[in-house]
């Protein structure tokens, strides 16, 4: 699996795809320990087996999680990643067939080493549908929904206080690095605003704290805040029960959209139509800069491509799509 929640979340089709096509296939998942919550719900959803989780700064415990794998008796691996690592350390002549994109020189450690699409020219889920689609032409494509555990469900109702008001999460972390973030002060402005007509409910991981604090410390208002306070499974439960999503380009953006929550995507350096929610009723606020996109981490000019987007700009978009939810 993919190193990123979001990437790993645009990887469902292609699971789901091939659950469908093998219905008595078994399949299994190795990612990121990190990530493993994700099996849950792809286990809920009936495609997967079993999550092989993959410690990421622990040598020894990493390796020995992988030589459990290679000893299984599977028939096909699909090496999502693009990285030779990916390839290496998953080599087994166990194995009969190791398919994955040509990149990184390690075709050779590959049976089919797929040719890969043109840089940047379709959306990451389209992607690694591609690299199936390469193995099996005649393949159904299927979406990218999820069905989340009833304990999740259950967890979510004590995050998440009963209210007749909508309710509106806002995620301002991103993880990829700071130049994918709306300014601090504009989120904290959103807040406010939004507060006035919705109930609004902060989303994070652990890594986010500090920024949720800097945002915190310049809002007037005093909303809800789950950062860090969520795990995969919990995380999809309570993003299926806002009514909108508004969020940086995140790996939450993608979970809300997975488990039918409508998105306002706020895009500056990355491309929207490579990484933008999949589905309908989401909206990408994105004011394309000369400059982008860059794929930067930093910023190394002004950030226009994130200031050039207005507070105003998206608390329309979101009366406009909350309205409608209301009809």
């Amino acid at each position: 699996m993919p190193n990123w929640l979001g990437d790993s979340v645009m990887a469902i089709p292609a699971i789901k795809s091939l659950k469908a096509m093998f219905d008595d296939c078994k399949i299994d998942i190795i990612i990121n320990e990190s990530l493993s919550g994700l099996g849950e719900l792809l286990t809920t959803t009936t495609t997967i087996e079993k999550t092989i989780a993959l410690p990421e700064n622990d040598a020894p415990r990493r390796k020995a999680a992988l030589a459990g794998a290679a000893q299984s008796s599977y028939d096909l691996l699909i090496i999502l990643p693009n990285s030779f690592r990916s390839a290496w350390e998953l080599w087994s002549h166990n194995i009969r067939v190791r398919a994955g994109y040509a990149a990184s020189l390690r075709s050779f450690i590959l049976t089919h080493a797929i040719k890969r699409p043109t840089t940047h020219s379709m959306s990451q889920s389209d992607y690694f549908l591609n690299l199936v689609k390469e193995l099996y032409p005649k393949i159904e494509t299927k979406d990218m929904s999820l069905t989340i555990p009833d304990t999740a469900v259950d967890n979510s109702m004590s995050l998440l206080a009963s209210t007749d008001r909508p309710m509106v999460g806002v995620g301002f972390g991103a993880a990829y690095g700071s130049a994918k973030m709306w300014p601090a002060d504009r989120f904290a402005e959103l807040i406010d605003r939004l507060e006035e007509v919705a109930v609004v409910v902060l989303i994070g991981s652990k890594s986010d704290r500090a920024v949720a604090d800097k945002v915190l410390d310049l809002t007037k208002s005093s909303p809800a805040s789950l950062v860090g306070k969520t795990d995969i499974p919990a995380l999809s439960a309570v993003l299926s029960r806002l009514d909108l999503y508004i969020t940086n380009d995140t790996g939450p953006m993608h979970l809300s959209a997975a488990v039918g929550t409508s998105v306002i995507a706020i895009f500056g350096p990355t491309s929207p139509e490579e990484t933008g929610p999949v589905g309908e009723n989401h909206q990408v606020m994105y004011n394309k800069a000369d400059c982008a996109p860059c794929w930067r981490r930093i910023c190394p000019l002004d950030h226009r491509c994130m200031k050039s987007i207005s507070v105003d700009e998206v608390i329309a978009k979101a009366q406009e799509m909350l309205g409608a939810s209301d009809k």
